[in-house]
């Protein structure tokens, strides 16, 4: 930039800013002064009583109790039950082998044109015994993606109108859970206390 034009902007700041009618224009936020003006709003609440200095965490091994994937009707909010594939042990026994457990899917997406996979979003698992404050983990699995394969073809070919579209046609693998497939959530004991 010259010098010249340095100048002209740093005028304009100085302009705008000192210029109180347009200043006054510029800040004005009609969202504030028709919706929150006179309302009373309360404080954000923040969780205080986990302890996050405690690093300690047990693992928690599940897996599938009954194989899902894309392909089939699943609806996000879903319930799942999971087994615990081996026992949990910390200072004593936590969880059995075998002990369900349920979870629920985040997030459904299906597979899409142009190499997209299907993808199964697993959270807010429901563990006997361990409040749900003190698990951390979600899941996901996600089939076959060929975007990084299909993308460069696509942008290759798009010079040349009707064969980019082409390449539309390639769909992404769904994404399946079975019941080998590992399954891991952590359990943080010393949070909340």
């Amino acid at each position: 930039m010259n010098k010249f034009f340095k100048f002209f902007i740093l005028f304009l700041a100085i302009f705008t800013l000192g210029n109180s009618s347009f200043s006054n224009e510029l800040l004005r936020d009609e969202f504030i002064e028709n919706d929150l003006k006179d309302k009373k709003l309360s404080p954000v609440i923040t969780n205080t009583n986990y302890n996050y200095e405690s690093i300690e965490r047990i693992p928690i091994k599940l897996e599938i109790t009954k194989k899902i994937n894309t392909k089939h009707n699943l609806e996000e909010g879903d319930i799942l039950q999971f087994k615990v594939r081996e026992n949990v042990i910390g200072k004593t026994l936590i969880l059995k082998k075998g002990t369900i457990v349920e979870g629920r899917i985040k997030t459904y997406m299906t597979r899409g044109w142009n190499g997209m996979p299907g993808k199964i979003i697993l959270d807010d698992f429901s563990i006997p015994g361990i409040e749900p404050h003190k698990v951390k983990g979600t899941f996901l699995k996600k089939g076959a993606d060929l975007t990084l394969l299909v993308l460069p073809v696509k942008w290759a070919l798009t010079p040349l109108p009707p064969l980019g579209s082409c390449t539309n046609v390639i769909i992404g693998g769904h994404g399946i859970i079975k019941p080998r497939t590992k399954i891991t959530l952590y359990y943080y004991p010393n949070w909340g206390k």
